[in-house]
């Protein structure tokens, strides 16, 4: 019985040592260290948030969030991507306007954005717009866009293609193919 406990220990023995002398090998040969084998970074973003918020304050007193299910940022490119996003801009007039959408980017530089898929606009006066994609001009505090536009009050429904949205001046103006129906 003693011999077989004492094989049974070397055995365990030799094999741990295997064992470590394979791993020590394995960081030695490939060059790579164990802290930089747990360095697990993303070729896609330098950094990725789930259900991220950002808020920002303006020169002129306006505000604006942008809310995401998920946010990625590229820190070379000075991009932030959003997927199901939901931003509202608060303008020093007192006025708000709410855009969603299924997907959107943001330079971080000029803070342009656009947002694609599904695109809603809700005004605090009451106008709803609905468009595939839309772009917004941060300097010129301008949405814009090419594609088809469905406006919507209380009172009226337009439909229309291309829109250039002044939010300074709260100028609107349909492009082309413009249909107007009042109730």
């Amino acid at each position: 019985m003693k011999f077989q406990k004492k094989t049974f220990i070397l055995t365990g023995l030799a094999a741990a040592l295997v064992l470590s002398a394979t791993v020590i090998f394995f960081f030695k040969g490939s060059g790579i260290s164990p802290e930089k084998m747990l360095n697990i970074t993303s070729d896609r973003a330098d950094l990725e948030v789930k259900n991220a918020l950002y808020r920002e304050l303006g020169h002129d007193g306006s505000k604006w969030e942008i809310r995401a299910e998920k946010a990625s940022y590229r820190k070379t490119k000075n991009l932030a991507f959003f997927d199901k996003l939901e931003v509202k801009l608060f303008l020093s007039s007192g006025k708000s306007v709410v855009m969603t959408g299924d997907t959107g980017q943001m330079n971080t530089a000029t803070k342009d954005m656009q947002i694609n898929g599904r695109v809603g606009i809700t005004s605090s006066s009451g106008e709803r717009f609905k468009t595939d994609y839309l772009h917004y001009s941060y300097a010129d505090k301008r949405l814009h866009t090419e594609a088809t536009v469905l406006m919507e009050t209380p009172r009226m429904q337009i439909r229309g293609v291309g829109m250039s949205f002044s939010l300074k001046n709260r100028d609107l103006v349909l492009l082309s193919k413009v249909q107007a129906r009042i109730k």
